[in-house]
């Protein structure tokens, strides 16, 4: 896959009244299948830059975003409007499972690129652990007039 996007990353996360932003900027794939559009990415690990795994974010014809992540702490995490998903978190240490209610998803993509809004919450058995928010911009990476 070409990564020929350039994808920024913003997640913010609320527990007990204290908050945690994390940001990123990356090279992103970005392709629509059947009217299914998926952006696709490289994480690394902080530390060991030599280890990466691949995140996909697919977004339905339903407005449903499901972002798939790979590595020693893996998810398949659902996020859809007004329902509530379960979703097997792994780390290093064990497994447990997570609901996940989402509360808005605001979605502007096109061919070219757009942006992804998602508000959602995280309990564990039935108690609330944070308020999550995740926007996805995605844009056609600019290509040097010498390189067209």
């Amino acid at each position: 896959m070409e990564e020929n996007y350039t994808l920024s990353v913003c997640g913010k996360q609320t527990v007990d009244g204290s908050s945690d932003k994390i940001e990123l900027e990356t090279s992103a794939s970005y392709v629509t299948k059947n009217g299914v559009r998926y952006i696709s990415y490289k994480e690394y690990n902080p530390e060991n830059p030599e280890q990466h795994y691949r995140t996909t974010v697919k977004i339905d014809q339903n407005n449903v975003v499901t972002v798939m992540k790979g590595g020693e702490e893996s998810h398949h995490l659902v996020l859809q409007k007004g329902e509530r998903h379960k979703c097997e978190y792994r780390t290093p240490f064990g497994s447990m499972t997570l609901g996940v209610y989402t509360e808005s998803v605001n979605i502007s993509l096109d061919d070219s690129g757009g942006e992804v809004m998602v508000k959602y919450t995280i309990d564990i058995e039935s108690e609330l652990a944070s308020s999550n928010e995740l926007t996805l911009k995605i844009r056609e990476e600019k290509k040097c007039p010498a390189h067209q």
